[in-house]
């Protein structure tokens, strides 16, 4: 009988590699891998690793190394398009431009980089700079990526960030923030913690120093209402958690930037998981810098069954029972954390009326998507 496929590819993702894989196993293990948007993580563990010994199969081996090839050119990609929006924008800046998450990672060089693919490139910039930095990007090609009134709405005056921006030749995808979490949900921080918090790269832009860099993830995982690539961003974590482990002043500076933005127990579920699902033993010298209040058990038991299965590898071959459920109560939940109740049945009832609108009407912005397309080719 074939191994769970999950923890096969934990186990990959943690340095403890089986001693072999059946056929079945090697397929199972490309498919869930591929589906998580791990297949370049994978590969960079198991042909760089000198401590795996895993003889791969010829077959097997192509996917791999298409991977890799797959994940430089867009690593390359990304940096040059870093550059380029930074020789663009930057007279337009009282400060340096801040690159965050999978972009982040990529030009700091970070260990969460290795095997990282991702659809668009985060950048920080102050709130009083947005408007410039907005206008800049459009004369050199970026245009916002939606139509829609509301939403237009939303992105401005509810959230952390400006509608995404998208190159009209090269499909690139800008997302320009201002904060880390939307401004509505009472829970923004003083951003300013935020941009003391950063090292310099070699491409001119900052990124978030490490301990800075982890919360944010963590942040990112924990606030949100979907996890179609949970799985892959708690192997995120793991890999950021690397970095700062055995830094003692990296990880006082962890608890005391989510002591002062107010994001511990986003710190303490990224801690909790990293143990229950990748198997991470946490050191007590970790975990005694928690100052909150730990969660009632009440509490823990229901987040344990939501991230329990939302953060489980996503494919059919993973079986979690009511996962289903446990994505509802999760979309819910991060909801609920984003908005007030009063603004989330104002933002249900809109995106529910434009949904049917579209279902009779046909998807218009979608359409129009299409017709930008046609005209980029």
């Amino acid at each position: 009988m074939s191994r769970n496929v999950q923890s096969i590819l934990t186990g990959i993702l943690t340095g403890h590699y089986p001693c072999s894989l059946s056929t079945r196993e090697w397929r199972d293990l490309i498919l869930v891998a591929r589906a998580n948007s791990l297949l370049p993580r994978v590969a960079a563990f198991i042909l760089n690793d000198v401590k795996c010994n895993l003889q791969v199969p010829t077959n097997v081996n192509a996917h791999l190394i298409a991977s890799i090839r797959h994940e430089t050119l867009f690593h390359n990609q990304v940096k040059d398009e870093v550059n380029f929006v930074n020789a663009k924008i930057s007279r337009a800046l009282n400060r340096n431009l801040i690159v965050l998450k999978g972009a982040g990672y990529v030009v700091a060089s970070s260990s969460a980089a290795k095997g990282r693919i991702f659809s668009d490139i985060d950048l920080l910039v102050l709130k009083e700079d947005v408007s410039k930095v907005e206008r800049a990007l459009h004369l050199f090609g970026f245009v916002s990526d939606t139509d829609s009134e509301y939403d237009q709405k939303y992105y401005r005056e509810w959230a952390h960030e400006i509608p995404p921006l998208r190159h009209l030749q090269r499909g690139t995808v800008l997302d320009v923030h201002h904060n880390i979490v939307p401004l509505v949900s009472g829970r923004a921080p003083d951003i300013e913690i935020f941009l003391k918090s950063t090292v310099k790269t070699e491409y001119g832009v900052e990124v978030l120093r490490p301990a800075a860099m982890f919360l944010h993830s963590a942040i990112h995982l924990f606030f949100s209402e979907e996890f179609t690539n949970g799985y892959r961003d708690l192997s995120d974590l793991s890999l950021l958690l690397d970095e700062i482990i055995d830094d003692d002043d990296e990880i006082s500076y962890l608890f005391f930037l989510a002591e002062n933005t107010g994001f511990e127990n986003e710190i303490f579920l990224a801690l909790r998981y990293l143990d229950r699902i990748f198997g991470r033993t946490i050191p007590q010298d970790i975990t005694k810098n928690f100052k909150q209040v730990p969660p009632s058990k009440i509490r823990l038991v229901v987040m344990d069954f939501i991230f329990g299965k939302v953060l489980a590898a996503n494919h059919r071959l993973v079986d979690v029972k009511f996962r289903g459920l446990a994505q509802w109560l999760a979309f819910v939940r991060g909801h609920l954390l984003k908005m007030p109740f009063n603004i989330l049945v104002k933002h249900t009832a809109s995106k529910l009326w434009r949904g049917i609108v579209k279902s009779v009407t046909g998807d218009v912005e979608n359409r129009h998507h299409v017709q930008r397309k046609d005209i980029k080719d």
